[in-house]
């Protein structure tokens, strides 16, 4: 959860509040609609992809997806050129929606079933709760050190934060499938 909340706070941050910015100076708000929706169709892409992909290990594979995330943000921060951007905001909807559908199904099949609500609010709020924070520092970071270095930084948070998540053996070595029985609250699929 840790990884995703610095995460969350640094694509999100560096997407809403400094992508229309570098728009706006390059290639203009209108076509910026079209890199959000090369990321939405990345994320369908993604999910049609989860549907057929059935690694042993699927936690770790997709954490470690999620630094893929880290290079849109680096492409706005020193290629903003549309064609580029269309491509990387692609690929990284495509990790989130692997990430996003491994989670989950790594929750539903290691979580006893009376306590899984809990864990899935625990897990909204931890994931969720730092993008206003990351809404809110990235404008002043960029005022003061540039948006081609607060972008280029929050990449490397991307990135950092999935190479501490991943330094966890129990994310790496998650395996597929429930894990508990189904006298222990886990329905099997």
């Amino acid at each position: 959860m840790a990884q995703f909340a610095v995460l969350n706070a640094a694509f999100v941050g560096a997407t809403t509040v400094l992508g229309p910015v570098v728009a706006d100076r390059t290639f203009g708000r209108a076509a910026w609609g079209l890199v959000v929706a090369a990321q939405t169709a990345g994320l369908v892409l993604g999910a049609v992809l989860a549907l057929r992909w059935r690694p042993s290990r699927p936690l770790g594979i997709a954490v470690g997806l999620m630094a893929v995330t880290g290079i849109p943000v680096a492409t706005l921060g020193v290629l903003p050129a549309l064609p580029a951007l269309i491509v990387t905001f692609a690929l990284g909807g495509v990790a989130i929606e692997i990430f996003a559908i491994a989670w989950d199904q790594s929750l539903q099949g290691n979580i006893r079933r009376e306590v899984l609500a809990r864990v899935y609010s625990y897990d909204m709020v931890g994931s969720f709760i730092a993008v206003p924070i990351g809404e809110a520092v990235v404008g002043p970071i960029a005022q003061l050190v540039g948006s081609e270095r607060t972008l280029l930084g929050c990449a490397g948070l991307i990135g950092s934060a999935t190479l501490v998540a991943l330094s966890s053996r129990s994310v790496r070595r998650l395996a597929a499938g429930p894990a508990l029985r189904e006298d222990e609250g886990c329905a099997a699929s």
